[in-house]
């Protein structure tokens, strides 16, 4: 039996370095995972592709598909679907997008996984082997807060080369918070925990010294995180993850995550504006404090990735030119700047809904680089040139050496990252894709977005 394992391309930070493409973010884990998870059998075969850094084979010979799926590559992966499912081959669709939109999916695959895998993927395997694959798995979320125990990620399968950093662990999943922009408690609605012996089992496993975990809010639990960190240091790996400014506010905690190898931290701090910070659900960000987040930080010797996002309801055409400024006084390491997206299933999502502010309901547009909302303070083509303006300003060699200039902490991730934002600035002026926002002077937007809205409406009613 083969079966082909899909990530469609979704367009996002990626660096194009003549015919080379690589993909700016650490390898993804649901592919590898997945095929860990997979039965074993002799007669199993398993091909992984993510197509952000390969083909895909479209002729391979597969007796099952499985298509990933997060929002912003959603139309290509139907395309996908249709052209397996076409050639006689069942398709089974799953991720953030299918598990929210389920019934929008079901029109393009024969089953479809929602939410977490964990335990589904294997049950679907050998339903399919049986011949009885059901139209949808689900599996409910534990009650314990544990995550359930899966085997060693299968990166064998993965290709190495494509990512900044190959090697990705998961110690947690979901958030302990809810900002009304964020899909994380709309997909993960508990805050779930591996067990530490299981993490440290797949660090030591990596080859190499540089890891990177991809969990959404790494330190919510002190607590786990403390006993996690710890359990590392004698492994004496060097890593990075996400995490919230809180964990500033927790010496104990980055005492033990310097010393178990910790080197960047990517931190929303969204905006430098507090009133846009309440009105996100993002109160426990404090922007008076930023000065001091960065220092304590620094003193780690941690760098840090900040991301701000443009197009909140405070925002008016002077919130670029003051972000930036406050970009490079503070030393921000390596910034990345987004625009407010309304994912579907989110707060933010409902509200400009029922507002009539959603300019776009393409989901290739919802990158966080398109501008698909109509601002209440500017025009969508101003919040779209602001937008390149401040990374183009922020990415400018004098920037970079200013924000840099004085700082003795890892030199190597800082210098890469922001060579990398320089690469990618050029693409964002000079890529076709990135063409005009929509707007209601925009008529390429309208007759798609109303074909949109109306299979959104009808998606609230499509599963049963």
């Amino acid at each position: 039996m083969r079966i082909l394992m899909i990530m469609p391309d979704a367009h996002m930070h990626k660096l194009h370095i003549g015919p080379h493409v690589r993909s700016m973010r650490e390898a993804p884990l649901t592919l590898t995972t997945l095929a860990a998870l997979t039965p074993d059998g002799s007669d199993v075969e398993i091909k992984l592709v993510d197509e952000s850094v390969e083909r895909i084979p479209m002729e391979y010979p597969a007796d099952l598909v499985a298509i990933s799926a997060i929002t912003g590559c959603a139309p290509r992966a139907y395309v996908l679907a249709d052209h397996f499912r076409a050639r006689g081959i069942p398709v089974v669709m799953g991720g953030v997008h299918v598990s929210i939109l389920p019934g929008e999916a079901k029109a393009h695959a024969d089953a479809v996984v929602i939410g977490m895998a964990e335990r589904s993927w294997p049950r679907l395997v050998e339903d399919f082997r049986r011949g009885k694959l059901a139209p949808v798995y689900y599996d409910s979320y534990p009650e314990d807060g544990r995550l359930p125990g899966v085997p060693l990620p299968r990166r064998d399968l993965q290709r190495q080369s494509g990512y900044m950093i190959p090697n990705t662990i998961q110690a947690t999943r979901g958030c302990m918070r809810s900002c009304d922009f964020c899909s994380v408690p709309v997909m993960w609605p508990k805050y779930l925990r591996r067990p530490v012996g299981d993490v440290i089992r797949d660090v030591a496993a990596v080859r190499g010294n540089r890891i990177a975990f991809n969990d959404v809010s790494l330190v919510d639990d002190v607590e786990y995180a403390k006993e996690l960190f710890t359990a590392m240091i004698p492994l004496k790996k060097l890593w990075g993850g996400l995490a919230t400014v809180e964990v500033t506010k927790e010496p104990e905690l980055l005492d033990i995550m310097e010393r178990s190898g910790c080197r960047y931290l990517l931190l929303g701090f969204e905006s430098v504006s507090q009133s846009t910070l309440d009105q996100i659900h993002k109160r426990f960000n404090k922007s008076d404090s930023y000065e001091t987040v960065m220092g304590v930080l620094h003193g780690h010797g941690i760098s840090v990735q900040g991301c701000f996002v443009f197009g909140f309801d405070h925002d008016d055409s002077t919130v670029f030119s003051r972000t930036v400024d406050w970009v490079n006084d503070l030393k921000v390491d390596i910034p990345r700047y987004s625009l407010y997206t309304p994912y579907p299933g989110t707060q933010l999502f409902t509200r400009l809904l029922a507002e009539g502010r959603i300019l776009s309901f393409n989901w290739n547009d919802y990158d966080t680089m398109h501008v698909v909302i109509q601002p209440t303070q500017m025009s969508p083509t101003e919040l779209y040139d602001g937008f390149k303006w401040a990374y183009r300003e922020t990415f400018k060699l004098s920037s970079i050496w200013k924000r840099n200039a004085g700082l003795t902490i890892n030199s190597a991730i800082n210098v890469v990252g922001n060579l990398a934002y320089l690469i990618f600035v050029h693409r964002l002026y000079h890529e076709e894709r990135f063409a005009a926002p929509y707007s209601v002077d925009n008529p390429r937007s309208l007759p798609d977005a109303g074909l949109w809205r109306e299979a959104f409406l009808k998606e609230q009613t499509c599963l049963a």
